[in-house]
């Protein structure tokens, strides 16, 4: 199977580019970072007065966050900024926030598919099998099947600046390296504190369940990443946010310690494996084959468990080890309140490891009788529908962006009809949750101004609002919409239209095939747009009572109710579940 790991490695890159080009925009939980960037490439670190200019100096947010990650994705991103401008290509706005996801998503690419290369390295039973790398080509096609994880690989929330590190940590302990615990732990003090109590949870389990290392060496591992880290994060944070601090201590404190992560919604204990498990995993083909998964060790030399007179090979009962590791951390987020899909999703490489691991136990014994394949044949379809179906999700996602939508929109507007006279803008805060960020401002005019202040606004004062809110007595130069529900109305027309006439869902296959042949998919993307219902949600308005020939009035601003990310993801997955369940009734 090695001869398609090139093909898969690039499904996965294009999986994740297609993602971001289809969603280029940003989320409210991704600000802090994708802010932070653009304010280190526009303004540099050095002197000590750049920092003023930092979004962080006016919006600090509730807790303080790490500036590493943002350094790294920056500095990464300078050779290719320096290199446009060498061959006279310049980069701005949100071209320049596209290429930023760009090199993350291709750095959570490169660290997943390092995970395959590791769990094949340590396959022992590839050594006599004619087919090989058969867990790393299922671990790759069950990961091209998900949308979680391919959607969000290119975003800058904290927990997928950390995926990578913890990535390579778990390559290196699946081969038997436990020096992987040095970079957990490194990665938890530094980006995500839950990250560090996974790297303890997995030392104990190797060093304790298993014996396969020390908990002495494992003690020493996570010391030093510890240290390392925590001095890395005083040194660097403290610096651009001015006090001395290590930001996920401070983040500890406020939502564990003080209890104030139950302020964002509290939810039971068993939340993560009743609900995000099955949300993360959809149809739950992965759940469903880590438990053959757990039948047969791909690390397994032939030593048998607990024999004193035999050294195993350092990566028996690794898969193992992480799997087990994964349980317990998701049962120890369980206790606290506040809970998402994004707290546990280090856990999803390695189940889907343990599903590949399941499936190839499967397709080894293909030829052993008829059930055997059909089982095969039911999975490989389970896996089909789960990639249409996150397929579908991500074209979804596309419309919860829509104050993105509405700032293109107005720098548009501005260039044409504000040439050499200033310009004030102002966003509210939905317009700024849904895509609005420093990359979407103008940076070739000084005469434009941006500004997002929450409190003590008059409207008045700027020539064009962007608000979720209706202004009276203002002129709407543009509506940005939102996502609102899914809609199977157009599959009940065509199967009305089919009962009349035979020939219509045949004709619509062979339209939709003759123009995929031509590289065109007008009446597929019909179909697909059809199902997704948007409505109104931000305006554009252009101010009149500033215009002197325009007798001023007074502003009456009608509060309109405020989008919420999490519940729009919420309903659509609600939507998804009565769509499953129907389907699985017929």
């Amino acid at each position: 199977m090695y001869r398609h790991n090139r093909l898969l490695d690039g499904a996965l890159i294009a999986l994740i580019s297609f993602h971001l080009v289809l969603s280029p925009y940003t989320k409210v939980e991704e600000s802090f970072n994708i802010q932070a960037i653009h304010d280190i490439l526009k303004y540099g670190v050095f002197p000590i007065e750049a920092i003023d200019n930092y979004d962080h100096k006016q919006f600090p947010g509730v807790v303080p966050r790490t500036f590493i990650g943002s350094l790294v994705l920056a500095g990464f991103t300078q050779p290719f900024i320096w290199l446009s401008s060498k061959l006279g290509i310049e980069l701005n706005g949100y071209d320049l926030q596209k290429l930023v996801r760009g090199l993350l998503g291709l750095i959570n690419a490169w660290m997943l598919i390092r995970l395959r290369d590791s769990i094949n390295k340590v396959t022992f039973r590839d050594r006599k099998s004619k087919t090989k790398g058969m867990i790393g080509f299922w671990y790759l096609v069950l990961l091209l099947s998900q949308f979680h994880l391919m959607y969000y690989s290119s975003r800058t929330l904290p927990n997928f600046i950390a995926l990578p590190l913890v990535n390579f940590s778990l390559s290196k302990i699946i081969v038997g390296d436990v020096s992987g615990l040095t970079w957990l732990a490194f990665t938890g003090i530094v980006f995500r504190l839950e990250v560090g109590m996974f790297a303890v949870l997995i030392a104990i389990v190797s060093s304790v369940i298993f014996g396969q290392s020390s908990i002495f060496v494992n003690l020493v591992y996570l010391t030093m990443g510890t240290v390392i880290g925590g001095l890395s994060s005083v040194c660097i944070d403290s610096y651009f946010w001015g006090r001395l601090l290590v930001p996920e201590v401070d983040s500890f404190i406020f939502n564990i310690v003080n209890g104030k992560s139950a302020e964002w919604g509290v939810e039971p204990w068993g939340a993560y494996f009743r609900k995000y498990l099955f949300q993360l995993f959809r149809p739950p083909v992965v759940l469903m084959l880590a438990l053959p998964g757990l039948v047969g060790d791909p690390a397994d030399d032939g030593t048998k468990f607990g024999d004193k007179n035999a050294v195993p090979h350092p990566a028996r009962y690794s898969l193992y080890i992480l799997s087990i590791s994964s349980v317990l951390f998701i049962a120890a987020m369980s206790f606290q309140p506040h809970k998402e899909w994004r707290f546990i999703i280090y856990t999803v490489p390695i189940f889907t490891l343990q599903a590949a691991n399941g499936l190839t136990n499967i397709f080894q014994k293909w030829s052993m009788n008829f059930m055997n394949r059909l089982l095969g044949m039911i999975i490989v379809g389970t896996i089909a529908i789960s990639a249409v179906m996150s397929l579908q999700m991500g074209y979804i996602s596309s419309f919860n962006y829509p104050g993105g939508d509405a700032l293109t929109f107005t720098n548009k507007y501005v260039l044409a009809n504000y040439k050499d006279t200033p310009v004030a803008i102002h966003m509210d805060v939905p317009a700024c949750m849904t895509g609005v960020t420093r990359f979407g401002e103008l940076t070739n005019s000084l005469l434009v101004t941006y500004d997002k202040k929450e409190e003590d606004v008059d409207f008045n004062d700027y020539d064009i609002v962007i608000t979720h809110n209706e202004l009276r007595g203002w002129e709407e130069l543009y509506v940005a919409k939102a996502f609102e529900r899914i809609s199977l109305d157009i599959f009940v027309q065509l199967l009305r239209a089919q009962k009349k006439d035979k020939t219509v869902i045949l004709n619509i296959v062979k339209t939709i095939l003759a123009e995929l042949a031509t590289g065109e998919l007008t009446t597929l993307h019909s179909i697909i747009r059809s199902t997704v219902i948007i409505g109104d949600y931000l305006h554009v308005y252009k101010n009149l009572n500033i215009n002197p020939k325009v007798v001023p009035e007074e502003t009456q601003i009608v509060v309109a109710e405020e989008l919420n990310p999490d519940e729009i993801r919420e309903e659509v997955n609600e939507q998804i579940d009565e769509i499953e369940s129907s389907i699985l009734h017929d």
